[in-house]
């Protein structure tokens, strides 16, 4: 089994999957997030594994905006805990860093922490976690990374701080993708594309036969409809039954509401560790 991801074997999305398929599988690393989405539609992965939102930050427009040229089906969802770690070659102390880099978000996590420990050191912006702890082996041991703890183990480095992010509940939520529909034992969730007609009321509309189905929504996300300036479709998800997510798409549609199923999957409800 293949699994595209962003970053490499030791990165949170390496961690997420392994959370998910809890299997043995062949990691396919790509550099972003739109080579995941193309390792998928050229047949280089059987499934995906992408970053949606993070609990401080938000979402992440580029994979919304991915999932809706793709189109391809959310089987499942992971909630991690995302605990940074200051990474180095073994010996190395923390007196002695000079420059420490990680992906660009990282280091926006971990703000205070340089700026109390490291005030002189160099940031370098990597384009992942884990790969900036694979590039330690051939740097000074004046460099250190920020990434996780399964990084430098993996890379057999030293931790020199452990979590070290400003904010402790730190919490990123991963979509798993498979390139075809796949029907799901226990499906409790769904993620839709929805556009309303373009008319006073059109959204409260939508969002009352939601909550009229008895259906829970936990996320909404608007993002432009492209070649329609100004127009917008809205990314929801549910908490639904198979039944309930069938009434729900009916009655939507029944209004003037063009509807697209991403997925119907199972919540991750487990602790985010």
């Amino acid at each position: 089994m293949r699994v595209a991801i962003q970053g490499q074997r030791g990165s949170f999305h390496d961690e997420a999957a392994g959370k998910f398929f809890a299997s043995d599988f062949t990691v396919v690393p790509c550099y972003s997030f739109a080579a995941v989405f193309l390792a998928l539609r050229d047949g280089r992965a059987d499934f995906g594994v992408v970053a949606v939102e993070n609990s401080l930050y938000g979402s992440l427009h580029e994979t919304y905006d991915q999932l809706l040229r793709s189109r391809f089906t959310i089987i499942g969802e992971v909630a991690l805990q995302i605990q940074q770690c200051l990474i180095a070659r073994p010996g190395a102390t923390l007196s002695c860093i000079t420059t420490v880099m990680s992906h660009p978000a990282a280091l926006d996590q971990c703000r205070e922490f340089l700026a109390r420990e490291l005030p002189h050191a160099q940031l370098i912006e990597h384009a992942d976690t884990a790969g900036a702890v694979a590039e330690l082996t051939g740097l000074p041991a004046t460099t250190a990374a920020i990434a996780s703890r399964h990084a430098a183990q993996l890379h057999q480095m030293a931790v020199l701080a452990e979590d070290i992010a400003d904010e402790p509940d730190n919490v990123t939520r991963f979509i798993v993708l498979s390139p075809r529909p796949k029907q799901i034992d226990g499906a409790n969730k769904a993620s839709l594309i929805i556009t309303t007609q373009h008319q006073p009321g059109a959204l409260h509309q939508a969002l009352g036969i939601i909550s009229q189905n008895n259906c829970n929504m936990t996320k909404i996300e608007s993002r432009p409809v492209r070649g329609q300036p100004f127009r917008y479709q809205f990314i929801i998800d549910i908490m639904a039954s198979q039944a309930q997510l069938i009434s729900v798409c009916h009655e939507l549609e029944q209004s003037g509401c063009s509807v697209t199923v991403l997925g119907h999957y199972c919540a991750d409800t487990s602790s985010p560790k």
